[in-house]
């Protein structure tokens, strides 16, 4: 599902009478709510959906197999999401 996807399915859970700019106006305000959250905090819990989580990955090395050469891959933050135990259709483990 794409941003347009999404904001569609906002626009027919609003009753279908919100405009497409609303619909979008809604979307975007979620998104913004949950990067100044992430930024804040570095941490968001939607309840019965689940939680995003900033985490630093450790600096690693690459080895490259065609030609040998090692590379070393820097420190980065990543955004990890774990689903909760109540999100619908959830993969068993």
């Amino acid at each position: 599902m794409n941003k347009r996807q999404l904001e569609e399915h906002i626009r027919r859970a609003l009753g279908g009478t919100a405009t497409h700019y609303a619909a979008r106006l809604a979307l975007d305000a979620v998104v913004t709510a949950l990067s100044e959250g992430l930024r804040r905090d570095g941490e968001v819990r939607l309840a019965g959906f689940g939680s995003f989580r900033m985490v630093t990955r450790r600096p690693r090395r690459l080895l490259l197999p065609r030609t040998g050469a090692e590379h070393q891959l820097p420190e980065r933050r990543v955004l990890v999401f774990h689903p909760s135990p109540q999100f619908p259709d959830r993969p068993s483990a």
